[in-house]
């Protein structure tokens, strides 16, 4: 992640490699490869649930505002230190979750109609007395590619950096996507040790945004029976779409990072707060 204590290789990266290890800087390996795990659980906000496929469907509003997050991923990640204080980095990945939100009520617009429907009057009779347990649940996995960089520094023992990235995942089970950029912040001090060991310890700060847009067939979507019985006699292909967004961007960190020498190191970090999550690493420098 930082600063081992050993020269750097021979290569052309980082550029200014020379001139920073003339004025005293240690610098790490410049190429880097590593495998990650990552568990995570947030809250979301749902800005719209839209049901597609019959004028009685589309007439429906489904209140459900407030779901749970939680999901995995492993990712592959690649790094170049291109500068001293500059790492860039691409990621490749598997991530899968599940959204889940409890529905309030759901009730139908008559307003919509010329006259006076059927249908819609069942729904507006039963949408308000829901059980507890309804809610409408989103399985969702697919492939995540991204980049980002990382820009650091010191002074003595003491380091400081920021790590952006900006990932997206192609969901597979259903049709849509999750867009997430990450923006963390962290202080640190390292100990170093014989034979090139050395222990980094940081906390900081987590910034994480993330938009997910999600289509598909409404079967899928887990809403209550009364919504599906008239969904089967209606409009069997019937569809719905799904905007939704963490509403809690920032949460604390803490970690550490242990280097077996110039070459393994495996990294830890815990996120806290309304968001929480796991993060742990295993890398290879060359």
């Amino acid at each position: 992640m930082l600063v081992p204590a050993a020269k750097a290789q021979d290569s052309f990266f980082p550029i200014w490699g020379d001139e920073a290890e003339k004025l005293g800087y240690t610098l790490p390996k410049p190429y880097g490869l590593s495998i990650s795990y990552m568990d995570m659980s947030n809250p979301i906000t749902v800005d719209s649930i839209v049901l597609r496929g019959h004028p009685l469907l589309e007439a429906i509003d489904v209140d459900a505002n407030k779901a749970h997050f939680t999901g995995s991923n492993i990712t592959v990640r690649g790094d170049v230190w291109i500068f001293p204080f500059m790492n860039v980095y691409g990621i490749l990945g598997y991530t899968k979750g599940e959204s889940k939100a409890k529905i309030n009520s759901v009730s139908c617009d008559q307003a919509k109609f010329s006259k006076w429907n059927l249908g819609c009057a069942v729904v507006n009779a039963v949408g308000s007395r829901l059980p507890e347990s309804a809610e409408f649940n989103l399985k969702m996995d697919g492939g995540t590619y991204g980049i980002g960089t990382t820009l650091a520094g010191g002074v003595g023992d003491w380091f400081a950096l920021l790590d952006m990235n900006y990932t997206y995942t192609s969901i597979s089970a259903i049709d849509g996507d999750i867009r997430t950029f990450v923006a963390a912040p962290r202080i640190g001090h390292r100990w170093q040790y014989d034979s090139g060991r050395e222990l980094r310890v940081f906390v900081g700060a987590m910034y994480q945004s993330i938009d997910q847009y999600l289509s598909g067939d409404l079967a899928s979507l887990g809403l209550p029976s009364v919504v599906n019985a008239v969904v089967d006699k209606l409009a069997p292909d019937a569809s719905f779409e799904v905007s939704q967004h963490s509403n809690q961007k920032w949460n604390g960190t803490l970690g550490a990072q242990y280097a077996f020498n110039r070459d393994w190191d495996v990294l830890v970090e815990a996120g806290f707060g309304d968001r929480k999550s796991m993060f742990v690493a295993l890398g290879r420098r060359f």
